[in-house]
């Protein structure tokens, strides 16, 4: 984190662009050799066949950053050769920087918003029932009630109804 003196900016973060889905492992290899490194991350929720699990993601996909300070500065011709790093982002051969006062804020930020879980389904959103006995209806998402299971809203008789049913058989339409 950014100490209270750094927030003015005085010890900038480099991009570095990992290559697919290693933003992980080029953090874990980048500390190994004394760099500090940051990503940000959120929870989001993944549904894969029957089953519903809450994975985290990167913010910003391929991209990790790394702190300018005189062990990065020495050690910049070994950032580009870390497992997991594809290349570190430069205009006109000067890596491209981010103010320490930027990164403080998206730490401020995701330390508030990771409790949080980004779903698939929002209130309000329609949905299409692709199993079970109401296969093809759609329905209004009203709510998540629990892990694997939803609250939707069917129209039936011109009355809502509401539908408990579990995510994995629910599309957006």
């Amino acid at each position: 984190m950014c100490e209270s003196y750094e927030i003015n900016g005085s010890i900038p973060w480099w991009v570095v662009q990992t290559k697919p889905k290693a933003e992980l492992t080029a953090m874990q290899n980048l500390k190994n050799q004394g760099l500090t490194s940051y990503c940000p991350m959120f929870k989001k929720e993944c549904s894969r066949g029957r089953q519903l699990k809450v994975n985290t993601h990167p913010l910003f996909p391929r991209y990790v950053f790394v702190k300018a300070n005189s062990a990065a500065q020495q050690n910049i011709h070994v950032i580009r050769s870390t497992f997991g790093v594809s290349q570190l982002l430069k205009i006109r051969e000067v890596p491209t920087k981010i103010s320490c006062k930027l990164i403080h804020e998206i730490k401020l930020m995701e330390s508030e918003k990771f409790s949080e879980t980004q779903t698939d389904f929002m209130p309000g959103d329609h949905v299409r029932i692709k199993k079970g006995l109401y296969q093809n209806l759609e329905a209004v998402f009203q709510m998540n009630d629990g892990l694997e299971r939803a609250v939707v809203l069917l129209s039936i008789i011109n009355k809502p109804t509401p539908l408990r049913i579990e995510k994995h058989a629910l599309n957006k339409v």
